[in-house]
């Protein structure tokens, strides 16, 4: 039996209206389409120009006369040592703050390959470092990894004992490996016993024994690229006097 009841009819919800963004927005719509397709354009234009840049700036070094290269190559050491001076200038402002600096804080010479635990200007504590260089990593993908040391005033962040670490995926691409899920990253001690993190990130850890940043046969383990490694007793005599937002300065 078909029951034909009106009533039960009219009571069924209406079947939802679909809404189109360019219809209820039309001038955000238009606005967008508009900003998209002009990023569009402009990266393959330069993506067109590189290639007749880098003609251009050959051609020109080709016509340029010896001398007229040489100025050139003046003009470019000049501001290399610009840059060195301000550099060392700023690496001199630090020592000389650290050294005013009250209570307790840490200080790393870049010059000394060395971490000091100060309390005012009397260091109570020191530590050896590795220094890990400056470098920029490149995948395939096009994805790029500069890791450049730090200079300045920084501020603990947090530390970490034992602590289990992801191994970054640079590790891999720099050593031309495939990069693991990150479940398989997760290294217990990947990075040592003790880890200090500054607040910018930067590193200063003890020496691991385990994973890819670890010693490899009777190698001597290398710092990882701008981070700072210490021997774990040197290290763990420095952690434990320390705390969040103490000054750390680094020149």
């Amino acid at each position: 039996m078909v029951d034909n009841d009106s009533g039960d009819l009219e009571s069924l919800p209406e079947a939802p209206k679909r809404r189109w963004i360019w219809r209820e927005h039309p001038v955000f719509f238009w606005a967008m389409l508009l900003l998209m397709g002009g990023l569009l354009g402009a990266a393959s234009v330069i993506a067109r120009r590189v290639p007749e840049y880098q003609r251009e700036v050959t051609l020109l070094n080709q016509r340029m006369t010896a001398a007229e290269r040489a100025t050139r190559d003046r003009i470019l050491q000049s501001e290399s040592k610009r840059s060195e001076l301000a550099i060392a200038l700023l690496r001199r402002d630090l020592r000389i703050k650290a050294m005013k600096q009250k209570g307790v804080h840490l200080a790393i010479s870049l010059e000394d390959s060395t971490l000091y635990l100060m309390h005012g200007r009397v260091p109570m504590r020191q530590a050896r470092l590795q220094i890990g260089a400056d470098s920029v990593v490149r995948a395939e993908d096009g994805r790029t990894w500069r890791l450049v040391r730090p200079v300045g005033e920084r501020r603990l962040a947090q530390k970490l004992y034992n602590t289990t670490y992801t191994i970054p995926e640079w590790v891999y691409v720099s050593r031309g490996q495939p990069i693991p899920s990150e479940s398989d990253r997760k290294i217990k001690e990947g990075l040592g016993i003790y880890v200090i993190e500054l607040n910018d990130g930067t590193e200063i850890y003890s020496v691991p024994r385990r994973g890819p940043l670890a010693a490899e046969g009777d190698a001597a383990p290398a710092a990882k690229p701008a981070s700072f490694m210490a021997e774990a007793k040197d290290l763990g005599a420095i952690i434990d006097a320390v705390s969040k937002d103490t000054p750390v300065f680094i020149y």
